[in-house]
């Protein structure tokens, strides 16, 4: 049967989150370099118009039954990209969810690979029922931290660890540096933003910093907005942030950065700037603790040091060489990294 798609791509992707959106951004440049075009890639959106314009590749309603079908049944691999998509912290839909398009996935004869995962935090039976069906039935399994690799390997399956995806993305190093503290809160987590608050204001003070909040949804500026009217944070500006280019612009000045969602935490890291974490969820844990990162509660005075260039070069190598391992099994050999 001929297939029009060699990549499905699911993930949390359309829901205007920047660090989601970027996984999606780094999985189509992966697959471009490993010989697949654009045209023979496809993504599973909350927000069909704007994934095809950002990626400029085909999106489907991923919310559509027959959407998701017609995208499965015109595509030859689905690739879970990136993210932590199993987890029953607030619920069992994201891991039900991923399960059904697996199951859809099964019936429709398309082999199902995933890479830059991270499993948990798993509460309930239900979940790790969920969780474990899928990921036995991947063709090729990867992860981005230890805690998902322990997971895997104790239910007895094969699997590989590399970096984020996120950290296979080149973000601009040379901007000058300045008096200004870059803050990143997320919603859900009040207890966490709170000391993240605190940490920063304290941060503020002692240094003579002006803060600048980064806000990587929409969602997440609410929060800052709570905080700005209880009178608890004074913000130099507000951004909500939408692409690299953005995050990019913002950087100037700069001078060091305190945030809870992760993928704020690697680019502040890949840029170059003084980092200190706020640890709400397992898998800020896990990369703070692989970087030396200093966390929010444990560590108010402490920032990462400013990572060489060299080292982050040999990171997004090895996300590369996972990646081409993932579609070389699923696609065959004849993909390859094009560039070497």
């Amino acid at each position: 049967m001929i297939r029009q798609y060699d990549v499905l791509l699911a993930g949390y992707y359309g829901f205007g989150n920047l660090g989601d959106e970027l996984l999606a951004e780094a999985c189509v440049r992966l697959l471009e370099r490993n010989g697949v075009s654009r045209e023979r890639i496809a993504i599973l959106s909350a927000d069909p118009e704007c994934s095809k314009e950002s990626l400029r590749i085909r999106a489907f309603n991923r919310w559509n039954i027959s959407d998701i079908y017609k995208a499965l049944k015109d595509s030859k691999t689905i690739l879970f990209g990136g993210g932590g998509l199993f987890q029953d912290k607030t619920s069992l839909r994201s891991c039900m969810y991923y399960w059904f398009l697996i199951q859809m996935a099964r019936f429709c004869q398309v082999k199902i690979w995933a890479v830059g995962q991270s499993l948990g935090p798993i509460n309930t039976a239900a979940g790790a029922f969920f969780t474990r069906m899928a990921f036995s039935v991947c063709s090729y399994r990867n992860v981005r931290n230890r805690s998902s690799l322990g997971i895997l390997n104790n239910w007895g399956f094969f699997c590989t660890q590399s970096p984020d995806l996120v950290m296979s993305l080149k973000v601009k190093r040379d901007y000058e540096r300045g008096d200004k503290l870059l803050l990143n809160l997320r919603t859900g987590y009040d207890k966490v933003s709170r000391l993240t608050v605190n940490s920063a204001m304290k941060t503020a003070e002692d240094k003579n910093l002006r803060i600048s909040a980064v806000a990587f949804s929409e969602e997440d500026l609410k929060e800052f907005e709570k905080y700005v009217y209880e009178g608890v944070l004074r913000l130099d500006q507000i951004t909500v942030v939408k692409n690299l280019i953005q995050f990019e612009d913002i950087l100037s000045r700069s001078s060091c950065a305190i945030g809870m969602r992760l993928h704020f935490i690697i680019l502040a890291f890949i840029a170059g700037l003084p980092v200190r974490g706020a640890a709400y969820d397992p898998k800020v844990v896990s990369f703070c603790k692989e970087w030396d990162i200093p966390v929010v509660g444990s560590a108010e005075t402490e920032f990462s040091s400013p990572v060489e260039a060299g080292i982050l070069e040999e990171t997004a190598d090895k996300v590369a060489r996972s990646f081409k391992e993932g579609i070389s099994a699923v696609l065959g050999e004849a993909y390859g990294d094009n560039k070497n």
